[in-house]
């Protein structure tokens, strides 16, 4: 009601995962403002997919020189490099179980940097 802001931010990864961010953007509309969820990742995608006061897809570096700024823990095709922008300015929805990615498990473990616990 003071317009302090032009839009809100939620991400997926920081803000209680996808429930968190999804609670963000329910606000931001209720107040009547846009949503941009921040950071490229498969989270983001199908956040954006269900969320109608959102416009923005965000990626990294986004030019065809830049190095590759996508973390190494993909399995599959996925990728946030700028080629997987179409041409009419749109990144595909991963399908699926779960994210709908295929996670490289032996990666993501020998870039561990302490001790797992599962508690039950």
């Amino acid at each position: 009601d003071a317009e302090s802001t032009d839009f809100v931010r939620a991400d997926p990864e920081y803000d209680g995962g996808i429930t968190g961010a999804m609670k963000r953007a329910r606000v931001a509309e209720g107040h009547g403002l846009d949503v941009e969820f921040h950071a490229p990742g498969p989270a983001q995608r199908h956040c954006i997919a269900a969320t109608r006061n959102t416009n923005y897809y965000e990626l990294a570096l986004v030019h065809p020189d830049a190095p590759n700024t996508q973390p190494p823990v993909y399995a599959g095709d996925y990728s946030d490099m700028l080629d997987t922008v179409d041409d009419e300015g749109c990144v595909e929805v991963p399908e699926g179980p779960g994210l709908g990615v295929e996670y490289d498990w032996d990666e993501i473990e020998s870039r561990a940097t302490g001790s797992v616990h599962v508690y039950e």
